[in-house]
């Protein structure tokens, strides 16, 4: 169950290290007034918490982003992360496609800006985790398994082979060649020891897992939003 929170909010960053920020109104009563923040804001029945985050980054800034990810910062001092899910992209975005919706003025800020920016504390230490997210280089990798997507869906159809079939066989060839892995790293097979290593099972399970996105690709275009919302299911409220 996803129904216990309470909004859903957007990071967008884009390649060259700019986050797309929302300076709010001053309308009295609201939280943070004439304070930059995010897009976001509270749900709507039904919805799922990446369903919020998506609806209102469309409403408050024009833009429809189908890769959202969960993005789970350490909670800042007594704030509860369930309550309030946020959800990240990296956006190559031209600043003529935003449309203000809400608030006073959109803008894309080098994230090295922000700290001295009137920002809420609990966003500046956020963007901080972020950005050391960032800056470790985490692909795009869903742009990756398109590519992969579509090279192998046309081989699929000039053999005339069905290409979600192959693919879920794949997932499990993958998947066996990880327990073979994990089996050399525990040494658990008398007659070759320790044949692996722990890079070695790492990198079987990462075959194991772009295996199982590309088979999901295949299945749906809308691949990150089934992920994103299958894996938004799985925060610690949602697992109870």
């Amino acid at each position: 169950m996803t129904a216990d929170f309470k909004s859903g909010n957007a990071l967008i960053t884009t390649p060259d290290g700019k986050i797309l920020l929302n300076l709010r109104n001053e309308t009295e009563g609201i939280a943070w007034p004439g304070y930059w923040s995010y897009p976001g804001g509270f749900r709507e029945p039904g919805e799922t918490p990446y369903q919020t985050a998506r609806r209102e980054l469309r409403e408050e800034t024009g833009l429809d982003v189908p890769g959202l990810l969960p993005f789970e910062p350490v909670p800042f001092e007594d704030h509860d992360p369930t309550r309030e899910r946020i959800f990240h992209a990296i956006v190559d975005l031209d600043p003529d496609q935003l449309v203000l919706g809400e608030g006073q003025e959109l803008r894309l800020v080098p994230i090295g800006e922000v700290q001295s920016m009137k920002v809420p504390p609990m966003l500046k230490d956020y963007i901080r985790q972020l950005e050391g997210h960032l800056l470790v280089g985490k692909p795009r990798v869903w742009a990756q398994v398109d590519r992969i997507h579509n090279r192998l869906a046309a081989h699929c159809e000039q053999t005339g082979r069905d290409f979600v079939s192959m693919q879920v066989l794949k997932v499990q060839e993958e998947a066996g060649e990880a327990a073979q892995a994990l089996l050399g790293v525990l040494g658990a097979n008398p007659r070759k020891g320790n044949s692996h290593t722990m890079a070695d099972l790492q990198a079987e399970l990462c075959d194991v897992i772009v295996a199982g996105m590309v088979a999901l690709r295949a299945t749906t275009p809308e691949a990150a939003n089934v992920l994103s919302d299958h894996v938004a299911a799985w925060s610690p409220d949602g697992l109870a």
